[in-house]
């Protein structure tokens, strides 16, 4: 044989060899993201009380994916396809689509949200989602609920500085003024206050908490709905605004989701999956059983915000920032990569969070329609990746043992 054909033999079998991971290609990656945009849980006429207008209609019922909504995951889905192939984790083609899961809860708007970041994702390839019926709880992502109990709050304690600017700021919108004289007509009117000098105790504090924290949220889902600028917050809803006023649902979340006494018993069953899943791909005996097998390295979770505020307080992390003023926006993730660096694996976390312009367009394939942090984890504070030797005992201090099921729940195959 010529020793040209012998070097093109040669070049040909180095070619045919499965490339190896460099040292920036994920071993595994769980993303633990919301839904997309929904709807109000409560109906206008039950908000009616908050406000001296009418609340907006909406065009579907009250807490379900909107058509936007679904837009806006299916955009999502498209992104996610652009980074999970720049990051090594799927080619992208047809055949290779079971590298990629896709795990939704059992609510109608996650189970939607589900199939449309299927869409996305899946490009021309039919990729499917799992999910369990809607009637029927899921303990990966409501754990006490499955198990027959509440899902709980830990006891709010209202900031001392009080009350909160962008409280007074809601109170007046929602009223059309501020006055005193405005407050006493709205009192007897019936309203619902958040402030009111005539209730100032603490259960009044720390029930206007709650309140703004939902009532600020939905005044976010109008402008990321993408209605008009004159009928977002009865036209006072600008972007600056609402960034404003979402605060108090970031406030709401951090007072009662994330402080571990209710984010241990309600979080630690997910995070145990998710951790499960990092161990595999290490080629560690898990604790519990993973997401997905070892052939598929990537997992993503449609869940919750108190999903991911119950996880941020397990893993006592903070992604505010500036750009992204809605720490829970729709389709805001926690990401968790397992990497192999130098032959050690290591944890690194992010945050994968759309802004709300990119949500009101429902384009989020523009490099500036996401905001993106890596985040630190307590173990190694001067390091953004963390030895899984290292993270896994120190989540474990942290988690209820009590609260985590070994398996998790038979999901059907759902086609989007």
């Amino acid at each position: 044989m010529s020793a040209a054909r012998l070097v093109a033999l040669a070049l040909a079998c180095l070619l045919s060899l499965p490339a190896a991971a460099s040292d920036n290609t994920p071993l595994a990656r769980v993303i633990v993201l919301r839904h997309g945009v929904r709807s109000p849980t409560s109906a206008p006429a039950e908000l009616a009380p908050t406000a001296a207008k009418a609340w907006h209609a909406w065009p579907v019922a009250p807490g379900v994916l909107t058509e936007h909504g679904a837009a806006a995951m299916q955009s999502l889905g498209q992104r996610y396809r652009q980074m999970l192939m720049a990051d090594g984790l799927w080619s992208g083609r047809c055949d290779e689509q079971g590298r990629v899961s896709i795990l939704a809860d059992s609510t109608p708007r996650n189970r939607a949200s589900g199939a449309a970041l299927a869409k996305g994702l899946g490009g021309n390839c039919h990729l499917t989602y799992r999910a369990l019926p809607a009637e029927q709880s899921n303990p990966l992502f409501h754990y006490a609920e499955a198990h027959g109990a509440k899902d709980g709050d830990a006891p709010t304690v209202t900031p001392q500085a009080w009350p909160p600017v962008a409280l007074t700021e809601l109170q007046s919108i929602l009223l059309g003024c501020e006055d005193k004289a405005c407050v006493d007509n709205a009192r007897q009117q019936g309203r619902k206050l958040l402030l009111d000098p005539a209730h100032d105790d603490a259960a009044s504090r720390s029930k206007a908490i709650k309140s703004a924290g939902s009532l600020s949220e939905n005044l976010m889902l109008e402008y990321v709905q993408g209605f008009p600028a004159a009928e977002v917050a009865w036209g006072h809803g600008n972007e600056a605004t609402i960034g404003r006023l979402i605060s108090l649902h970031n406030l709401q979340f951090a007072l009662a989701k994330k402080p571990l006494p209710n984010a241990a018993p309600a979080g630690s069953n997910l995070l145990a999956h998710i951790m499960a899943t990092l161990q595999q791909a290490a080629g560690v005996p898990p604790e519990v059983q993973p997401l997905a097998s070892r052939q598929t390295p990537t997992v993503l979770l449609v869940a919750h915000d108190t999903n991911l505020a119950n996880l941020a307080g397990l893993l006592d992390v903070d992604w505010h920032d500036a750009r992204q003023p809605d720490d829970y926006p729709p389709g805001g993730a926690l990401v968790f990569d397992l990497v192999r660096v130098h032959g050690e694996d290591v944890v690194r976390l992010s945050s994968w969070m759309p802004t709300l312009n990119g949500l009101r367009n429902a384009r989020l394939e523009p490099a500036d329609a996401m905001v993106i942090r890596t985040l630190r984890l307590p173990p190694c504070p001067d390091t953004d990746a963390c030895p899984l030797t290292r993270v896994q005992p120190w989540l474990q201090s942290r988690m209820a043992s009590d609260a985590t099921d070994h398996d998790i729940p038979v999901m059907p195959v759902v086609l989007p």
